[in-house]
């Protein structure tokens, strides 16, 4: 992946399209609310959580599993009050 590509929603916007639409509703309502917020380490951890897998995330968003990695579980915390929140 190149550099250049954290700084594009667009890129981002393409991989938060899962095979869910639960998860497509939850990653992208977080987009909509904190991209413009991110860091360039945030979008570099947030490139890193969307290369797993679709249920391995689920089970992270609906809290019935939490990630290992404090950050990567810090960041799907973020998302969920994000994403789950939209007006």
């Amino acid at each position: 992946m190149e550099t250049a590509n954290h700084d594009r929603i667009g890129y981002f916007r393409w991989r938060c399209r899962r095979g869910m639409k639960e998860l497509d509703f939850v990653l992208n309502g977080f987009l909509d609310q904190c991209w413009n917020g991110l860091n360039t380490e945030d979008k570099k951890l947030l490139d890193e959580l969307l290369e797993e897998q679709d249920m391995q995330l689920w089970y992270w968003m609906s809290g019935q599993q939490q990630p290992q990695d404090p950050d990567i579980n810090a960041l799907v915390k973020q998302i969920c009050a994000a994403g789950y929140h939209q007006k």
